[in-house]
């Protein structure tokens, strides 16, 4: 970090010298002496949910418990890291890199190429507020001799681990991905163990949950050989600390190997984090788009995951397809995963759904402009930003429908003119031919063909009657962004959130949203949202109590009876494009005390579940309710 009082800037410290400058005696460095707040992680249920199960559209998904399940861990690397997301006040660059798949995600690690890595205040606000913890990363590589000076002594050992323990406190973050990438003396394993084991348990004294994860890299013998499963050469550092990150050119026997090892040192299993490079290099299945073989190979085993680097969707393709890619590559991912669930008790949900990035900043549905000088004139532009401690609360599950039916691979020959010899070719060897691959990959409403880093979409035709939703940034009623809902079947309801909402008493909830496509801001109550909750799988629709006109947007309020909620989504009486704006579940207002209870509970009917012959789901609403429906808006 800088070390001006007027700090700007998360910065990783180079050398082990830098370090101790900074934390010896040195001032306040926590991110509030930096003007920033506290950013505690949120409680999560101790149950979660199969990504599968919500795939296949459950009703009432079962609750299993998060201790038996494998874990999920995102290791972050991104060109080299410490790109706009540095700014701790954030930057213009809206189409830079976010991540918002936080709900089916245990730990997120920050990486770099840096000694010391501390994670940027954005990525830290990002990840606790979903409950997910942070790890910063140590790492040295090649031709170096920072070990030797921290090995020299069991003292320097510890001071060296102690500094770092007091930059995750400072900083608030949970521990450390330990990355040993060059040789130590034979002499110094001793001290490197006894470092992991002393590191891990004084972190536990002063950091609730935290975690030491040990990449798969130097040996008990000091080599640089990675072994890509559990063995004797390294289970020594895997014992020592919380979880071992394995190296990703695994075979399925490693995995076996690894899986039964763990339970002969009575060891979780659960602790192996198993490498999954999205860039390939060696990983089964090539990583990419085809991520999802290693990691059910991973998951056959009863393992946990380490997926490297998912910014490939970025990096590799570029921002302009980001979020499409984005969507395709987790929804591949989703039936693997587990989506926990966090708590609100006593506590306001509340989400605009913006990702921390926008082309403007929007307040109360009104664009903000910033205001600057042309031509001698005063005027205003729109302000585009990037900052991921503006992000909110995200969906806790996938866009529907994007998970691949099939995908091929086929070869293409193209006949490119061979530059190099132009002047010495006859006509027969003016051509040469170049071998490119193809992959073509189909969902239920796309055909979408990637050669190289280039993609194209075609849209099925005719499009199938499905519901589904999307991000869209082109407007937004808070931050940036929001929510369109496309309804085609009006008999079905879009799950949006899986919470434990417990408020002690009465649930009220506001939907604000708007409908430019379809003029939905019409006085017709059809068009208004209906609000679906549910509480161990018993769904309730409520009509909206009231509403209101705020520019654009319209704002819808409901009156409930519930007083706890595990699950928030919406649904529509007719077939309609809809962008929500904002959603709010809090404890009922004091205006509405006076309240007619008949007229309450009128306004709210139950859903009626039925399963089809394919195993499908299919929500149909009962006669009552649909009578409801018809009720005019208060």
């Amino acid at each position: 970090m800088s070390s001006s009082n007027q700090v700007t800037e998360s910065r990783p410290f180079n050398t082990l010298q830098e370090l101790y400058d900074a934390f010896d005696n040195g001032p306040d460095r926590s991110w509030t002496g930096h003007g920033m707040p506290a950013v505690y992680i949120a409680e999560s249920t101790d149950y979660v949910y199969r990504g599968s199960e919500i795939n296949s559209g459950n009703i009432p998904l079962e609750k299993v418990d998060r201790e038996d399940q494998p874990r999920t861990l995102v290791c972050h690397d991104m060109k080299g890291g410490y790109l706009e997301d540095r700014f701790l006040w954030g930057s213009t660059s809206h189409d830079s890199y976010v991540f918002y798949h936080w709900n089916v995600v245990d730990t997120f690690v920050y990486f770099s190429h840096h000694f010391v890595t501390i994670p940027p205040y954005g990525w830290i606000k990002a990840a606790h507020q979903h409950g997910v913890k942070v790890l910063g990363t140590v790492i040295t590589e090649g031709n170096n001799d920072t070990w030797d000076k921290i090995l020299v002594s069991r003292e320097e050992t510890r001071r060296f681990a102690n500094i770092l323990v007091l930059v995750a406190k400072c900083y608030q973050f949970e521990g450390w991905l330990l990355n040993v990438e060059n040789k130590i003396r034979q002499n110094d394993i001793n001290n490197l163990i006894y470092f992991v084991q002393y590191l891990t348990e004084s972190i536990h004294k002063e950091i609730e949950d935290s975690e030491i994860i040990w990449y798969d890299s130097v040996t008990k013998n000091g080599d640089l050989n990675w072994q890509n499963e559990l063995n004797d050469n390294n289970k020594d550092f895997f014992l020592n600390c919380d979880g071992i990150f394995l190296n990703y050119t695994w075979t399925e026997l490693q995995l076996s190997n690894s899986h039964a090892l763990a339970k002969n040192l009575g060891r979780n299993i659960k602790d192996i984090y198993v490498g999954l490079d999205v860039w390939g290099r060696g990983c089964p299945g090539g990583g990419g788009f085809n991520s999802a073989y290693a990691l059910n190979l991973i998951r056959k085993h009863d393992l946990s995951v380490a997926i490297f680097a998912p910014g490939w969707t970025h990096e590799y393709f570029g921002p302009g397809t980001f979020q499409t890619l984005e969507d395709l590559f987790w929804a591949q991912l989703f039936p693997y995963l587990y989506v926990h669930v966090p708590i609100y008790d006593n506590e306001t949900f509340k989400t605009s759904f913006c990702r921390g990035a926008g082309v403007c900043y929007y307040y109360n549905g009104e664009e903000h402009f910033e205001p600057y000088m042309m031509n001698g004139e005063r005027t205003r532009e729109k302000k585009a930003f990037y900052n991921l401690r503006m992000q909110q609360s995200q969906l806790s599950v996938p866009v529907p429908h994007l998970q691949f039916t099939q995908s091929t691979r086929r070869v293409i020959e193209n006949n490119e003119d061979d530059e190099r010899n132009n002047d010495n070719r006859g006509d027969g060897d003016s051509k040469k031919v170049q071998k490119r691959i193809e992959r073509v990959y189909e969902n239920v409403r796309n055909v979408i063909r990637v050669i190289d880093n280039l993609v194209s979409f075609e849209d099925k035709s005719p499009v199938p009657n499905v519901n589904t939703f999307e991000f869209c940034n082109e407007f937004s009623y808070k931050g940036g962004g929001c929510l369109k809902l496309t309804t085609r079947d009006y008999r079905l309801y879009h799950r949006l959130f899986l919470v434990h909402i417990d408020f002690k008493q009465d649930i009220q909830a506001t939907i604000v949203y708007t409908g430019f496509e379809t003029n939905a801001l019409e006085d017709d109550s059809r068009k208004d949202p209906v609000l679906v909750v549910g509480n161990n799988g018993n769904l309730k629709s409520i009509l909206p109590y009231e509403s209101v006109r705020i520019n654009k947007w319209k704002k819808c309020t409901y009156l409930t009876n519930l007083r706890i909620v595990e699950e928030i989504g919406v649904s529509f009486q007719v077939d309609c494009d809809c962008y929500l704006g904002e959603i709010v579940l809090e404890k009922r207002d004091q205006r509405f005390d006076n309240c007619d209870p008949a007229y309450i509970t009128s306004r709210i009917s139950n859903y009626h579940i039925q399963r089809s012959a394919s195993n499908s789901t299919e929500r149909d609403r009962s006669p009552s309710q649909e009578l409801d429906r018809k009720s005019p808006t208060v």
